[in-house]
C-alpha cells in the first residue's frame, strides 16, 4: 500500500515538474549556455558611435538608436549555444505540420544545409518554434549580454574587427559554429554574422534617447547580430535592426533562450 502511495506521489511530482506536456529545453531544442546574473553595459555612448563609425566605415547615425549606454541588470538565464539549424527546425515542421520556409524542397531543407541556420522565418515562426522546444525568444538585453560579455565588447570576440572570425559579406549561410575564433566570452557561437536573430523586444528607444526615429513603436521587433550579407559596421554587438513580425528574409534566423 505504501509503495503504491509513493508511486502516486512520484507521478504527481513528474506532472507538476513539467515532464508531462512540453519537453524540457534541450529535449528537442539545441544545447544552451548559462549566462550569469548581473549587470552589463548595454548600448553605446555618443563618443563610441563616432569612433566605431570612423574605424568601420559606417556613419555614426547608424548607431543613434544604440545610445545612450546604460547599465542593465539581468537574472540568470540560458541561451542557445548555436543558431537554430535547418535540421532542428525540420523536426518542428514534421511534428507540428508548420509551414516550412519558402526555399525548402517541400518538407526538406536545401541539400547539404542541415547544419546551416534556418532562414526565411518570420517572428511568429521563431516564437512558435522556441515555444515548441520549451524555450522562448531572448529579450534584446539578454541577446546583447550573451554577445558582449560583461566587458561591453564591440564584437563577440573583442573590440578589433577581424573578418576571419565571422561569416560577413559572403555568398550565404555557413554551418553553425564554424567560426570558433568568433565565439563570445560566454561560449556562444555566431553572435556576429551568419544570420540576424529575432528577439522578443519591440523596437523602442533606450531610456534617455531623444533622437527621433519614425520606426519606433510596437509594430516592429528587434533583430541582432548581423548576417552573411552585412558589412562590419552593422555586425557590432550593439547594432539594432528592426523588422515587422511577418518579415522573412534569407538572412534572418532564430536563437532561443529560457
Amino acid at each position: 500500500m505504501r509503495s503504491k502511495f509513493m508511486l502516486l506521489l512520484l507521478g504527481w511530482a513528474l506532472f507538476f515538474s513539467g515532464s508531462y506536456g512540453l519537453a524540457h529545453a534541450g529535449d528537442k531544442g539545441g544545447e544552451t549556455v548559462k549566462i550569469p546574473a548581473g549587470e552589463f553595459p548595454m548600448g553605446l555612448s555618443l563618443e563610441q558611435t563616432v569612433k566605431i563609425a570612423e574605424k568601420l566605415g559606417g556613419k555614426s547615425k547608424h548607431f543613434e538608436n544604440s545610445v545612450p549606454q546604460h547599465k542593465v541588470k539581468l537574472e540568470e538565464y540560458y541561451i542557445d549555444k548555436y543558431e537554430v539549424t535547418n535540421e532542428e527546425y525540420k523536426k518542428f515542421v514534421d511534428a507540428t505540420k508548420h509551414k516550412p520556409p519558402e526555399h525548402w524542397d517541400g518538407q526538406d531543407p536545401p541539400a547539404g544545409q542541415g547544419k546551416h541556420p534556418v532562414v526565411y522565418v518570420t517572428w511568429f515562426d521563431a516564437a512558435e518554434y522556441c515555444t515548441w522546444v520549451g524555450k522562448r525568444l531572448p529579450t534584446e538585453a539578454e541577446w546583447e549580454k550573451a554577445a558582449r560579455g560583461g566587458d561591453g565588447r564591440i564584437f563577440a570576440w573583442g573590440n578589433k574587427f577581424d573578418r576571419r572570425r565571422a561569416n560577413l559579406a559572403s555568398n550565404g549561410t555557413k554551418k553553425v559554429g564554424k567560426y570558433k575564433k568568433g565565439v563570445s566570452s560566454y561560449g556562444v557561437h555566431d553572435m556576429t554574422g551568419n544570420v540576424w536573430e529575432w528577439t522578443a523586444s519591440n523596437y523602442l528607444p533606450y531610456p534617455g534617447n531623444n533622437i527621433p526615429d519614425e520606426f519606433y513603436g510596437k509594430e516592429r521587433f528587434v533583430s541582432r547580430g548581423g548576417s552573411w550579407f552585412t558589412e562590419s559596421y552593422d555586425a557590432v554587438t550593439t547594432f539594432r535592426e528592426k523588422y515587422t513580425p511577418d518579415t522573412d528574409f534569407d538572412d534572418v534566423g532564430i536563437r532561443c533562450a529560457k
